[in-house]
């Protein structure tokens, strides 16, 4: 039996590059990071609702500690499909409020890309702290 050693050191040389691209790029993963992507995927087929904000609250925090507009922008992406999500899955508890709730931290996002798009990462990173706010209000009103 002939043993190819080029094809078992390929694919991994491959995903040492690969997986060192990422840690480059993302930083260093936290065990907080882990426990929440776990929770998150834990609850992603039964409750729709809770996993989108549950991303959207990681995203946020990842957000205002981002380094560079890239990076900012890869939260900002995220956060805005999850809110997306979250409006279509709704709240049955009070969808009218909700929808407004959701339109507004929409409306806001969107002055955090413009700030992105400008090349000024602090206006964006302020800006995406001020939905922080529209966070409190709403989970206020709905006492979650």
């Amino acid at each position: 039996m002939q043993f190819n050693l080029k094809a078992v050191l390929i694919p991994v040389a491959l995903s040492v590059v690969v997986l060192s691209t990422a840690y480059i790029v993302n930083g260093a993963p936290t065990a907080s990071d882990s426990m929440q992507a776990e929770e998150i995927k834990k609850e992603g087929g039964s409750k729709p609702l809770s996993a989108a904000m549950k991303t959207m609250g990681f995203n946020f925090k990842r957000s205002i500690s981002a380094k560079t507009l890239d990076e900012l922008q890869g939260y900002v992406d995220e956060f805005h499909a999850y809110a997306e999500k979250a409006k279509k899955a709704g709240y049955s508890e009070d969808p009218e409020a909700f929808q407004t709730g959701v339109s507004e931290l929409l409306t806001s996002l969107s002055s955090v890309q413009d700030a992105i798009n400008a090349g000024d990462l602090d206006l964006a990173k302020n800006r995406m702290k001020a939905l922080n706010d529209i966070k409190k209000q709403y989970h206020g009103k709905f006492d979650v």
